[in-house]
């Protein structure tokens, strides 16, 4: 079965906007602590993913499969201490984006299927 590039990269990327939310959140939490540190995801691998999604422009089995992988082992995004201490306000900051960019592809991905079963049940 074949899956929908621009599904699979919708998914990912919500899944990513989650992760930097609860990132966030647990910076909040945690930033009484005398030793607490910023936590932050590398995305770079993902980013790649999202970025070849955008340019294959259609279906890619192979492709949407690395996506979905992706999608299904969110263990896999690399979290590590920065330096820095915990800033509150730009924690707070970081984690309106990423629940405003979640929101934003959640109406995204309505919309996509709204098309899809519009196709599906031909009226236009």
């Amino acid at each position: 079965m074949s899956s929908d590039i621009t599904t699979e990269a919708v998914r990912l990327a919500l899944g990513m906007q989650d992760l930097q939310a609860r990132l966030a959140s647990a910076n909040i939490a945690g930033a009484n602590r005398a030793d607490a540190r910023v936590q932050r995801a590398d995305f770079g691998r993902l980013q790649g993913l999202l970025n070849e999604a955008a340019q294959a422009g259609g279906r890619d089995s192979e492709l949407a499969a690395r996506l979905h992988q992706a999608t299904s082992s969110p263990e896999s995004v690399p979290v590590a201490s920065v330096g820095q201490t915990v800033q509150l306000d730009e924690q707070v900051g970081d984690m309106v984006a990423a629940s405003l960019n979640y929101q934003s592809l959640s109406e995204a991905l309505s919309r996509h299927f709204g098309l899809m079963r519009l196709a599906v049940t031909g009226r236009s």
